[in-house]
């Protein structure tokens, strides 16, 4: 069973509570984070793997435990859309793979010359992104002379390689790489 947010967690036992169910106990539990993990293990009692370096798909998946898994089954707790990395990656390794959308993420409309005069008046220089969606949201967000004037100037801090890789692509100059998704690395990628 995979939790990939705090989100999915957070839904699915609410789901489990309504129905009076429990976690199984016999899956292993891997989370796609410290933090997703600790929620996890907070509600299942379980142990939960993780990937200890990098909070990423990527290492997730370079787990020992995730290498032969053929004819194994996966649970993937997600919101709706995202990455199909993990999904896609377990397949090819022969396991049957089931998505449970816990939770459906919705964009919220924003005014986005507005919302650029409103960051850039306040003198916002730095940017912060978890995630590929976030980054087209904010690059479709901003109209695009507030995006060459002072979007593109800020500087953008991003947790992964990928997400360096997808702003260096849209125009970003100035990107730094956190060492981890939590909230700490991202307080120390800050300071």
């Amino acid at each position: 069973m995979f939790a990939l947010s705090q989100h999915a967690v957070a839904f699915a036992q609410s789901q489990l509570h309504q129905q009076d169910r429990k976690w199984p106990r016999l899956p292993d539990y891997f989370a796609i984070g410290r933090t997703t993990a600790l929620a996890l293990h907070t509600v299942s009692g379980q142990k939960i793997l993780y990937p200890q370096d990098r909070e990423i798909s990527e290492v997730l998946l370079q787990l020992p435990e995730l290498q032969n898994i053929a004819g194994k089954r996966a649970l993937i707790l997600r919101g709706n859309g995202g990455r199909e990395l993990i999904g896609d990656t377990l397949t090819a390794r022969g396991a049957e793979v089931t998505f449970c959308e816990c939770y459906q993420r919705c964009a919220i409309h924003y005014d986005g010359a507005e919302e650029a005069m409103r960051w850039q008046s306040r003198e916002v220089t730095m940017v912060v992104v978890t995630s590929g969606e976030m980054l087209q949201q904010l690059w479709s967000l901003i109209p695009q002379w507030y995006r060459e004037h002072w979007l593109l100037h800020c500087r953008l801090l991003v947790v992964s390689e990928r997400l360096a890789k997808l702003a260096r692509e849209l125009g970003w100059q100035d990107i730094k790489v956190a060492d981890n998704a939590d909230n700490d690395a991202l307080l120390r990628a800050l300071q």
